[in-house]
């Protein structure tokens, strides 16, 4: 006799076999084929084959999209990667997705919170909100990134301009290179015509790098780690403008997803009209909402700690594979001596401010770790799937859907919940926050046998 808890889990497992279903189905147009209307699918895979051409927009929810045709219009994807090999005739833009340009595109490009690669030819502007961006081909207008990376070794004829993280030029910039915030490194290639203008930041320049001029309003000055080296990162006087960041980032997050939502066709209209900012304030009545909930909620943090720290979140994530033993037991030991450690310090009195600090550094640690296992499982998936390149937030995306999924399953969920934490913070711990990558030194040790035999012989 099925009760209504049982139906709903029901409900809730046919509706992701059906949409698991949705995205194994590729789609691609006739190949030598003249398609005169619109494009539009909702999930899955969408190739244009060479030789076609669609005089229309073409759009794309939740899938990667391969062109390598001719399109006569618009490009627009939410959640998956777009592969521009052929000529777009139009603009090109993705929430929450990469754009790889190996082709021509005539308009704009931008992505919000992905990540943006040209190696052949964009005729307009480039615009990377929250994520990273490369040019090694050439770009007909300005280039801009919120909060990323941003790498120009090949040609832009027009400014470019960043809010906050490093710029790194070894190619030509017609323009001006502007940053309000961070670092600009100018390579031994690099040839800027207008102004380099630093707000808050330094400036590295190669001897023979060529510019106009360097403005810079307030350098900045290195931190030392405890190697006395300088890096990984740079300080900056005051904590104002470093909470600014954060909340800026924190909110266009929240803004580009709902964005994202509003363009996903598939999604009931209520769970759009959501609002965000009451999530923590609201009673919501039944587990699954609650869920949905919090998958959101997890995603928004995972998507902010990817775009700010990707590096660091790799490492994380390849520790699981690399050190399984080494993560579950600092994860272990973590879970066991987290709140002795809270009533220890609480009972010295002194210590009672180390209990926030704890309760910080064990917080990061999760969702470093969760962000981490959430790419890996996620990435795994995707790759056993497709041979195409992972889309990193895409993979992010699908690991916090099932991990999410799992969780609502009453007593195994809860568990399962644990073990993640666990393994979460453990990842956290033995790569010292991601600055420390397990695969690396697996690399090294790896290849130390190979060169001692080496030696041996040849002594």
């Amino acid at each position: 006799m099925f009760n209504k808890r049982s139906l709903k889990y029901s409900l809730v497992a046919v509706i992701i076999a059906f949409a698991c279903i949705l995205l194994a189905l590729p789609v691609t147009a006739q190949e030598g084929s003249v398609i005169n209307e619109d494009i539009n699918k909702t999930a899955g895979d969408l190739e244009i084959p060479f030789g076609t051409t669609v005089n229309g927009d073409v759009a794309l929810n939740v899938g990667n999209l391969t062109i390598l045709g001719i399109i006569n219009g618009n490009v627009n994807n939410n959640m998956g990667q777009v592969t521009v090999a052929g000529d777009v005739n139009g603009d090109v833009e993705t929430n929450m997705g990469q754009i790889l340009v190996n082709g021509n595109v005539s308009g704009n490009v931008k992505t919000r919170m992905g990540e943006i690669i040209i190696n052949g030819s964009v005729g307009g502007n480039i615009d990377s909100d929250l994520g990273e961006a490369g040019v090694s081909g050439s770009v007909g207008g300005d280039v801009y990134s919120g909060f990323g990376e941003l790498r120009i070794t090949g040609l832009v004829a027009g400014n470019v301009n960043s809010n906050g993280g490093k710029i790194i030029i070894d190619g030509i910039v017609e323009g001006d290179v502007t940053l309000n915030q961070g670092v600009i490194e100018l390579g031994p290639n690099a040839v800027v015509t207008g102004i380099v203008s630093v707000e808050r930041g330094i400036v590295e320049k190669a001897d023979s790098a060529m510019t106009g001029s360097i403005e810079i309003g307030e350098e900045m000055y290195f931190e030392e780690n405890g190697r006395g080296e300088t890096g990984p990162g740079y300080r900056f006087e005051g904590l104002d403008d470093s909470e600014h960041i954060i909340e800026t980032v924190s909110s266009r997050i929240v803004e580009e997803v709902k964005k994202g939502l509003d363009d996903v066709t598939f999604i009931p209209r209520f769970s759009r009209d959501w609002n965000f900012n009451h999530f923590p304030f609201m009673n919501f009545y039944g587990n699954t909402t609650r869920g949905i909930i919090n998958m959101l909620i997890m995603f928004a943090l995972a998507a902010l700690t990817y775009t700010l720290f990707p590096k660091h979140v790799k490492a994380a994530g390849a520790a699981i594979t690399a050190k399984p033993g080494p993560v579950a037991g600092w994860g272990l030991l973590a879970l066991v001596l987290a709140i002795p450690l809270m009533f220890v310090l609480v009972l010295t009195i002194i210590g009672i401010p180390l209990v926030i600090v704890e309760i910080i550094l064990l917080a990061a640690a999760g969702i470093l770790g969760y962000t981490g296992i959430t790419s890996l499982l996620g990435g795994k998936i995707i790759e056993a799937a497709s041979s195409k390149h992972v889309n990193p937030l895409g993979a992010i995306a699908l690991g916090v859907l099932i991990l999410g999924f799992v969780g609502l399953v009453p007593i195994i969920g809860g568990l399962v919940t644990v073990v993640i934490y666990v393994f979460a913070v453990g990842a956290a711990l033995v790569t010292r926050f991601g600055t420390k990558n397990p695969e690396a030194e697996t690399v090294v040790l790896a290849n130390q046998p190979a060169e001692t035999e080496k030696t041996e012989s040849t002594e």
